[in-house]
């Protein structure tokens, strides 16, 4: 639960992405969010933003609040009209594309709801790190990084599929596995 103290605009928006990760806002709260140039309640616990930096908080909040929910423990995904329920160390990658989000296993894909940057904020601490930007990866499926031309990568994943990390993508991978 989370106080907020924001224009009326940044407010609909903060609350709309809250609600995805099951936050509420409430009246009084020890954690209040509050946009830059609004009162800072005194003997509170408050993050300040910039009505454009919006996004960080909720990633900020997600990303502490978030380590003792079980709801994202596990996925549901739809396969041939079944929907199966799937644990993210099962998710080689995820990959965004024109019929929307899909989940790919050794075995299968499914079709998920939410959106990459969604489970790229979730799913962060788990081993998923963003390749390009239709693709996140689980680093624990990665069999061999190939270096690529240009700064650039192939993964080539447990089930022999290869993935390209774009050069914007690169740097993190590289940072993040030390390399």
């Amino acid at each position: 639960m989370v106080q907020l103290l924001c224009s009326n605009k940044v407010y609909e928006k903060v609350k709309q992405e809250l609600s995805k990760y099951q936050i509420e806002i409430v009246q009084d709260s020890e954690l209040v969010l509050v946009e830059k140039g609004y009162d800072i309640p005194n003997e509170k616990i408050c993050v300040v933003f910039d009505a454009i930096d919006y996004m960080n908080v909720i990633k900020l909040l997600v990303s502490g609040i978030r380590d003792d929910v079980h709801v994202m423990n596990t996925v549901t995904g739809l396969s041939d009209n079944k929907f199966a329920v799937i644990e993210p160390k099962d998710v080689l990658y995820l990959d965004a594309g024109p019929d929307g989000i899909m989940a790919y296993t050794k075995s299968n894909h499914y079709r998920i709801k939410e959106t990459l940057q969604y489970y790229e904020n979730i799913w962060a601490a788990k081993g998923f790190i963003r390749i390009n930007k239709s693709q996140l990866v689980n680093l624990l499926h990665v069999k061999e990084i190939i270096p690529w031309f240009n700064s650039r990568y192939v993964l080539r994943m447990d089930n022999n599929v290869e993935l390209e990390v774009s050069k914007i993508y690169s740097k993190k991978l590289r940072n993040t596995l030390k390399i």
